[in-house]
């Protein structure tokens, strides 16, 4: 595995433990893709998840604050959807696999930095209606231990404090690497698991184009060619067996899935799993990266070409030419959710008493369904029918809050902005300021005949 990654999560609401926990994320980078790979928020279909992350937003001198104007614009619409689902819960995710560590490690490292940080994701939070925060904290190295153990302190110290003032309970979440070296070096498990609520494991990118053989990327089991470390960790179910065996308990672990295939380039006339490979296959034809699929692409490769299951990890792959790509489908899919045990379905999550899921992401899906012949979002579709399907429903609808697009401007005259606040415009009831650390405003406006109350910070 390539890469190491956590995600802290912070939660101001309270959730139904008795339902199975679906996360899905919004690249928002998806909107600027070509043709019929163009994702917005309209193509959501706020009923398939439990919980919706929009990624991704930014760190600037320690406070959290938006990517982009156009991401602002977009936050509405996003927690718009809680209107056509009221049990829907939205987070807002910062960092990132390009966001790199030194901004995460800057602002866990002080007591100063993390309070101004918490302070900004409050203020931030309130102001566009989400109902919690995504940390994706990639990379953290050995150093970084004690600084993530203090972050998650700082984290539920101020969950606590932000309950007494407007909510009956905070939680919180973690996204861990999956791999055990990672697991070892970067994270005290039992004291972080002490404050938190959820841990998501990231149980995929085991493998990848980054290795000179041929490899799933996310195996359900331990396979033929694993040797040496890799027989530990290289597995979805042994990693999350790992974290549990570390003291995190079971029901604050959700597995991760990933809507997408990753592609090898062969260099030799071998195409099975092991095979020698020279490098990332080719790029797909929407997403523009090479050696990364998304679950459509890899449906467009598939026209024509047979697909193998590697029999003891219980995942397939498949190989034309000099290309060879391991991917999730609807029957993976299954497979991780129904482990087949002496002849009989074992539900693996609810067997291990473990939370949930999540997948990335969901642009990657046939969100169209033009490309693999199974209707619209297959590959979320069957991760709902699998945990989510039992849920209770309503049609009740929810109180509408500021889902009026915005205005950016530099606050003048009257409207002074002085660092990170939040300031009431004086010229309109319905309207506030969302201050920066530079200086500048956003222009936020209550929607309908809402008005803004400074008292909560928020449109009443």
């Amino acid at each position: 595995m390539s890469e190491s990654l956590f995600v802290l999560v912070v939660f101001f609401i309270l959730l139904n433990s008795s339902t199975s926990r679906l996360m899905c994320y919004y690249n928002s980078k998806a909107a600027d893709r070509p043709a019929v790979g163009k994702f917005r928020v309209s193509d959501i279909d706020p009923d398939k998840c439990t919980h919706l992350i929009f990624g991704f937003s930014d760190i600037i001198e320690n406070e959290l604050v938006p990517t982009t104007v156009n991401d602002v614009q977009q936050y509405f619409g996003f927690n718009a959807l809680k209107q056509r689902n009221p049990l829907l819960k939205t987070l807002l995710a910062v960092g990132g696999e390009k966001f790199g560590t030194e901004k995460f490690r800057t602002m866990a490292g002080s007591q100063k930095n993390r309070e101004v940080f918490i302070q900004s994701v409050i203020r931030l939070l309130r102001a566009f209606n989400f109902d919690g925060l995504d940390v994706d904290w990639r990379y953290p190295a050995e150093e970084d231990k004690q600084r993530f153990t203090e972050l998650c302190k700082t984290e539920n110290h101020a969950s606590v404090l932000y309950r007494s003032w407007k909510q009956p309970l905070s939680m919180k979440e973690l996204r861990l690497s999956a791999e055990r070296s990672t697991i070892d070096a970067s994270y005290e498990v039992e004291e972080i698991a002490m404050h938190l609520d959820f841990i998501n494991v990231l149980t995929f990118d085991f493998h990848g184009p980054w290795e000179s053989v041929t490899a799933h990327h996310s195996p359900l089991f331990q396979g033929s060619q694993d040797t040496g470390d890799a027989i530990y960790s290289n597995t979805v179910s042994l990693a999350l067996e790992y974290w549990r065996d570390q003291g995190a308990p079971e029901e604050k672990l959700n597995m991760g899935l990933g809507a997408f295939g990753r592609a090898f380039s062969l260099s030799s006339n071998s195409s099975a799993v092991g095979a020698p490979a020279s490098g990332p296959g080719e790029e797909g034809c929407y997403t523009g990266e090479e050696g990364f699929w998304a679950s459509y692409e890899t449906c467009l490769y598939l026209d024509g070409v047979q697909t193998h299951l590697i029999s003891d990890q219980k995942v397939p792959y498949a190989t034309t030419e000099n290309q060879w790509v391991g991917f999730d489908d609807t029957t993976s899919i299954s497979t991780k959710w129904l482990q087949m045990t002496d002849f009989t379905d074992i539900n693996y999550l609810k067997a291990n008493e473990f939370g949930g899921a999540f997948v990335w992401s969901l642009d990657l899906d046939d969100f169209r369904g033009e490309f693999c012949n199974r209707g619209k979002c297959p590959f979320v579709s069957q991760l709902h029918n699998l945990l989510v399907s039992a849920a209770p429903t309503t049609t009740t609808t929810a109180p509408t809050t500021t889902t009026a697009a915005p205005t950016t401007t530099t606050a003048s005259g009257s409207v002074v902005c002085s660092g990170p606040i939040i300031v009431p415009d004086p010229n309109d009831p319905q309207c506030f300021f969302l201050c920066d650390s530079f200086d500048n405003g956003i222009q936020i406006c209550c929607s309908g005949t809402s008005v803004y109350k400074d008292s909560c910070e928020c449109c009443v």
